[in-house]
């Protein structure tokens, strides 16, 4: 890792870096052709690419966003006149640009700068057959329920780590009026923005979202991924820090697995302004020295209520962009909410 003055270096390059971008995506987006459909990404299918209703050319969309953190911390046992650990830094900033190539054929790629890196976060191409979407790239092998971009809290609950990462392949997706389906088969990732050997991962989701009410909102969602270790790929590794980004693992099983099997329930709804979340899932995991499973397993409850009135924008398959009422640059108050979160994690079992 590098030295703290070097990591402060690499985040002040970010910011300028990252700063230059977001005035670009503030300007006029270029747009080559006009379409009559749905900025996708927003209130409809969330990160899929942009989808044209008429055809007229080529398009491109481009947005950005930075995440910023202040932390003050009271040391155990400081003493009288001894400093608070303070700490000022870039959680994550991203650009991403979308639009379409052809007339069924999309596009979607996402930078993203966090630790001091810049790395590639999606990449990828999709061609919409009508009855199924086919996706191609570098995704996201299990959608979430609450993608980062529209997340409430900031820092992600500890199960949510459970997912495997972003990896090269080919997806299958599919939806009707109330439901979706997910299915993908990868290999291989990209670390940075190379391309790395790494084992073989299948996936699937499916959500649905029954007719109720007006007002009300009830998503029921399962996930299910095989993941294998390549030869030479370390092994996978499970842990959780406390939601200070400074603050040490607590649990750490370090490099323990080379298989793995995921099983994953989550469920979500809105009753006007007050919403809720929850998502627990289960690993099965092999350990190479070992001839028994070790199960971990991790669970989250939240529940949010907007005091300004607006209800959560749902799209799809989950949460997506809060559409304010009375934004604040038209002489409003803006959207503020209140929350709060149960978060659990078991990493001991068996030889774990």
């Amino acid at each position: 890792m590098p030295p703290p003055i070097l990591q402060k270096q690499a985040i002040g390059t970010g910011f300028i870096l990252y700063g230059i971008a977001l005035l670009l995506t503030q300007m006029p987006a270029p747009v080559f052709a006009q379409s009559s459909g749905a900025e996708a990404g927003e209130t409809a299918n969330r990160d899929t690419a942009a989808q044209t209703v008429e055809w007229r050319g080529p398009t491109m969309r481009a947005r950005g966003r930075i995440y910023g953190s202040f932390e003050s911390i009271e040391p155990p046992g400081r003493a009288q006149g001894d400093p608070r650990l303070n700490d000022t830094y870039l959680r994550r900033a991203d650009v991403t640009l979308r639009g379409s190539l052809l007339e069924n054929l999309g596009y979607y790629f996402k930078s993203e700068f966090m630790d001091g890196e810049l790395d590639i976060r999606d990449a990828y191409i999709d061609y919409d057959a009508g009855y199924v979407t086919i996706l191609a790239g570098f995704l996201d092998p299990i959608d979430e329920v609450m993608i980062p971009a529209y997340r409430e809290f900031m820092e992600g609950a500890s199960m949510e780590s459970f997912a495997p990462g972003n990896q090269l392949g080919f997806g299958l997706f599919s939806e009707g009026d109330y439901w979706t389906v997910y299915a993908a088969a990868f290999k291989n990732t990209i670390a940075g923005w190379r391309v790395e050997e790494a084992g073989a991962t299948y996936s699937t989701r499916f959500t649905i979202a029954p007719p109720v009410p007006e007002g009300y909102l009830l998503h029921i969602g399962a996930y299910a991924s095989l993941r294998t270790a390549d030869d030479e790929e370390e092994l996978f590794r499970y842990s959780a820090r406390s939601l200070l980004r400074t603050g040490e693992r607590f649990v750490d099983t370090g490099a323990v697995a080379d298989k793995e099997m995921l099983l994953g329930m989550e469920l979500a709804g809105n009753i006007g302004s007050a919403s809720f979340e929850s998502q627990c899932a289960v690993i099965r995991a092999t350990v190479p020295s070992s001839e028994f499973h070790s199960y971990l397993n991790g669970c989250y409850i939240s529940g949010i209520w907007t005091l300004t009135g607006e209800s959560r924008n749902y799209g799809g398959d989950g949460f997506s962009l809060l559409d304010v009422d009375r934004p604040v640059f038209e002489g409003g108050p803006g959207a503020w909410q209140t929350g709060l979160r149960y978060d659990t994690i078991d990493l001991s079992d068996g030889a774990i």
